[in-house]
């Protein structure tokens, strides 16, 4: 049995730390190959902060939060989680909690105003989740694709 004070989290600092980060996250995002998943970070960390940590056991990444510092009229500057998932053998276990303490603490030590995060509206169980740990469901995203000409 893992005990829970054994985890910790890190920060990714460079491509090695994403490479072990990526299998986790890719059970979130199945469809991204990780040459994608590389380039997406280097952009989105680039353009605005994009960041992500893993919470780890004897050096086995078992979950991955990807965050960045946003700025806007509504909601001020926030802190915006944009991926959290743990890895299917380790879910129901504590860690999802442990990932959004963690991003209170980030956004409380940034002077954030609040936190925000998106989940699909078929993601039943992540709403149910996000309900239990104090987030309130409080808009409707919109998305439309663009088709290639």
């Amino acid at each position: 049995m893992v005990k829970m004070d054994s985890f910790h989290f890190v920060k990714a600092k460079n491509k090695k730390d994403l490479e072990r980060f990526y299998g986790v996250m890719k059970e979130l995002r199945t469809d991204l190959s990780f040459s994608d998943y590389l380039n997406i970070y280097e952009n989105a960390n680039a353009a605005d902060g994009y960041e992500i940590v893993a919470l780890e056991n004897d050096n086995k990444v078992l979950a991955v939060m990807g965050y960045r510092v946003l700025y806007d009229f509504v909601h001020g500057k926030h802190l915006y989680i944009d991926d959290l998932v743990s890895t299917e053998s380790f879910r129901s276990k504590g860690l999802g909690a442990r990932l959004l303490n963690h991003a209170e603490d980030l956004a409380k030590n940034l002077g954030c105003n609040g936190l925000r995060l998106c989940t699909g509206i078929e993601n039943e169980m992540g709403k149910k989740f996000y309900e239990r740990h104090g987030w309130k469901l409080r808009a409707v995203a919109f998305k439309k694709k663009l088709i290639a000409k």
